[in-house]
């Protein structure tokens, strides 16, 4: 069986044959993607955090997310928490507590994101890519964020993630 391959602006598409421990041979097809971010700003005084509404080609839809991106070449994890953190929403921090860090969907691809809290981010202005197209910005409890995940008004699973992570950090403060 051949390697197939594709590239696109930031992805690389590969099929091909893989032979797995038990000895059996399938075709992987594997999307190769940079390792990312994910940063949730939280306010701990009174536990709120930053969204953006943010439009999603890929989806066709606006999304409520925390700021994230990828880790730009030669930078580490942290340096791109705070690029992103900045870009995106305009808010810096002096304090940046990672979470975790694992894969994000391990059965096609090979993105690693890490999770970081920004906590109790400044405001300054945004400078945002030209492909980022934000509508808004928006600070929000976080018992306010977890209602919308239950209505289906938050549906990106790194900022459930980031919002869980939220209210664990606010009621173990």
């Amino acid at each position: 069986m051949e390697k197939v391959e594709c590239r696109g602006r930031r992805v690389k598409f590969t099929s091909e044959p893989v032979k797995l421990p038990n000895g059996t041979v399938i075709r992987v097809d594997r999307v190769v993607f940079p390792d990312s971010v994910a940063v949730t700003p939280l306010y701990t005084g009174n536990c709120s955090i930053v969204l953006i509404e943010q439009y999603r080609p890929a989806v066709d839809d606006w999304v409520l997310e925390i700021p994230a991106g990828v880790i730009d070449p030669g930078e580490d994890a942290e340096e791109a928490a705070r690029r992103e953190l900045k870009e995106e929403t305009g808010l810096r921090t002096s304090s940046l507590v990672k979470v975790a860090s694992g894969y994000v969907s391990p059965g096609y691809s090979t993105e690693k994101m890490t999770l970081f809290l920004a906590l109790d981010p400044e405001e300054g202005e945004p400078r945002r890519e030209e492909h980022e197209v934000i509508k808004k910005t928006l600070k929000i409890r976080v018992d306010e964020a977890l209602e919308m995940i239950t209505t289906g008004k938050i549906r990106d699973i790194k900022t459930i993630l980031g919002i869980y992570a939220a209210k664990y950090y606010c009621m173990h403060q």
